[in-house]
């Protein structure tokens, strides 16, 4: 799992689900994050975080390193996803903020589906 060591800042009960090159992460009947490291289109790899769009400017105002998707054509994806990229030089100190703000329960972070409720009832 990429950037397994993110885990000792998230709560312990988190729920990880592997997929095709990423993993996806679990807290309280709410998808948080995804962990993203594979070959192909390598510039999506890095945090997805799931949040909404109205709460996009406050979270990438407190940590700078988060973006919006981005294309190749350097095009913006418009998403309720934010995206840290894992090249960037802040990764590491970013990637723990984000992960602090799931563990207070920061309500600008995590995104309601069947699934996690699912998930996160087990």
């Amino acid at each position: 799992m990429p950037f397994d060591f993110l885990l000792d800042y998230l709560p312990a009960n988190v729920i990880i689900q592997p997929a095709v090159g990423m993993y996806y992460v679990y807290f309280e009947g709410k998808i948080v994050l995804i962990f993203r490291k594979v070959s192909k289109n390598s510039q999506h790899n890095g945090l997805w975080i799931a949040t909404k769009r109205e709460d996009h400017a406050r979270l990438k105002a407190e940590i700078p390193a988060i973006t919006d998707f981005v294309f190749d054509e350097g095009e913006t994806f418009e998403s309720a996803w934010l995206q840290l990229k894992d090249d960037h030089d802040d990764f590491e100190e970013a990637a723990i903020s984000i992960c602090e703000l799931i563990t207070r329960r920061d309500k600008r972070i995590g995104k309601t589906t069947p699934k996690a409720v699912q998930l996160t009832r087990q």
